[in-house]
């Protein structure tokens, strides 16, 4: 009983199976039908298609090739195709309009039913162009040969399009057509694949279609993409010259804005980032570099693309100031400087701009300290005066060591020499302070010594007259006696 059962339900699905095969067969296709058929047999001429319908369907092989006549599909492939012409049980087919021999019913059979037509743009002429479409010569308008118009009007003469016939009059005297509208249903079909295929953080491979000063646009599957200038490269000045269209290049997604078409990438992210090398680096190393950038503080350096450091404007000459940093330095001037501090945590690199002067903070410490020194005053403020010693040390002395308080700006102006003594120094730090009162008080002492030394001298002096002059007196009152 049960394999009767079996036997009725199987016999059930066979017979369901071969009434969907039979209403999949027709063969009632009729001029401009788009079709899909596998090719089972390729000649020199034509290659046959199994079709669902009773009829064979043929195609002209030369569709099948490309410019260097070989074959770009194969035996077992499945192409769609459209019908062009039904003879005597021959079902002919093409995969677009303009490769063969065609009529003006046939033009207007691929009008009707939007199948594609294939034409070589002859002439540039007024409005548009000239395209020749097997024969027929129709026309194209400025606006419908591109989804962007190229400035470059004559790139497209001479040259094989695939065109939409948009408008059909006269009977086929006056066609126009359109490759545009052909090139944003194929776009349209490839953006609705990646709406799916992409997201944020992909990394993309595209061709650069076009560069501009704020970056580069980059093909990526039939859809336009940007890749601002600031995402080129990790260095501040992105160097662009060795883009070029056509150049194919790698990229991460950081936003899709499909609503309003807009899609950004990004180079720089698919490349290490600089501050990860940054242990190559230690302090007091001597590095070579480009100044990227200047500010009223210092220059920026940039160490390798994406690694910059800083030099201080103090820091830019070890025995003179410097006002502007732009009075030694300028944007590209490669220069080497030594590195004074590496902040990992806040990515800053503090520099000291090496110039070929002799360091003063290398002398001895013991010359510096036991003497009083000249110098001349650079700046003055309610803490001091900035003083630049003779030996080209950057001192300061603070208001309290001052012989005049009062009125600074008049008792202490910028250019006056005055003569002080070292309160502090500190090597390390380059820290210097000055003190006038220290030095008026070591000539006062130096004075007093003197004074002492030449009074000791006097007095001896005096001393021995008076033991001479009482030893004169007795030797003459001796001689009298």
């Amino acid at each position: 009983m049960d394999n009767e059962l079996l036997s009725e339900n199987t016999e059930s699905e066979d017979f369901k199976k071969l009434l969907e095969e039979s209403l999949q067969i027709r063969d009632d296709f009729a001029i401009g039908d788009r079709i899909k058929g596998t090719i089972v047999y390729i000649t020199d001429d034509v290659a046959f298609l199994n079709i669902s319908g009773k009829s064979e369907a043929i195609i002209d092989s030369l569709e099948l090739k490309d410019s260097n006549g070989n074959f770009l599909y194969e035996k077992g492939d499945e192409i769609t195709v459209f019908v062009v012409s039904q003879k005597n049980g021959e079902i002919r087919t093409a995969l677009k309009i303009g490769s063969g021999e065609i009529n003006p019913e046939l033009l207007y059979t691929a009008y009707k039913n939007d199948m594609p037509v294939e034409g070589m743009v002859t002439a540039e002429v007024k409005g548009g162009y000239s395209i020749n479409v097997s024969g027929f010569r129709c026309f194209c308008p400025y606006s419908q040969i591109d989804i962007k118009i190229s400035d470059d009007k004559l790139k497209y003469v001479n040259k094989s399009f695939t065109f939409k016939i948009i408008e059909y009059r006269e009977n086929g005297k006056n066609i126009i057509l359109s490759r545009k509208v052909l090139l944003e249903e194929v776009k349209k079909e490839k953006e609705d694949r990646l709406k799916t295929d992409l997201k944020c953080g992909d990394i993309v491979s595209g061709i650069i279609s076009s560069r501009h000063d704020f970056g580069i646009f980059i093909d990526i599957g039939g859809v336009e993409a940007l890749i601002p200038k600031s995402e080129i490269s990790w260095s501040r000045t992105a160097d662009m010259s060795g883009l070029h269209e056509g150049d194919e290049v790698k990229a991460k997604i950081l936003s899709l804005d499909w609503d309003s078409n807009r899609i950004t990438l990004s180079i720089k992210q698919t490349l290490e980032e600089p501050w990860s090398k940054i242990d190559r680096y230690q302090e007091n190393q001597i590095i070579n570099g480009k100044v990227v950038n200047i500010i009223a503080q210092g220059a920026f350096v940039e160490i390798e693309p994406g690694l910059e450091g800083f030099i201080h404007i103090s820091r830019m000459s070890p025995v003179k100031k410097i006002k502007k940093p732009d009075e030694i330095l300028k944007r590209n001037d490669l220069v080497s400087a030594s590195i004074l501090s590496i902040d990992q945590k806040n990515k800053k690199i503090s520099l000291q701009l090496i110039t070929g002067e002799t360091d003063p903070w290398q002398q001895p410490v013991d010359i510096i300290i036991d003497e009083t020194h000249k110098g001349i005053i650079e700046n003055i403020n309610n803490s001091g005066v900035s003083l630049r010693l003779e030996n080209g040390m950057l001192g300061f002395i603070p208001r309290n060591e001052l012989l005049s308080q009062n009125d600074m700006q008049k008792n202490y102006a910028t250019g006056k020499e005055l003569t002080v003594t070292v309160k502090d120094l500190q090597v390390e730090s380059k820290k210097l302070i000055l003190s006038e009162k220290g030095a008026r008080k070591k000539e006062e002492q130096k004075d007093y010594n003197s004074f002492l030394t030449n009074n000791n001298q006097i007095s001896s002096s005096s001393l021995g007259n008076i033991f001479k002059d009482k030893f004169d007196v007795l030797i003459k009152q001796v001689k009298e006696k």
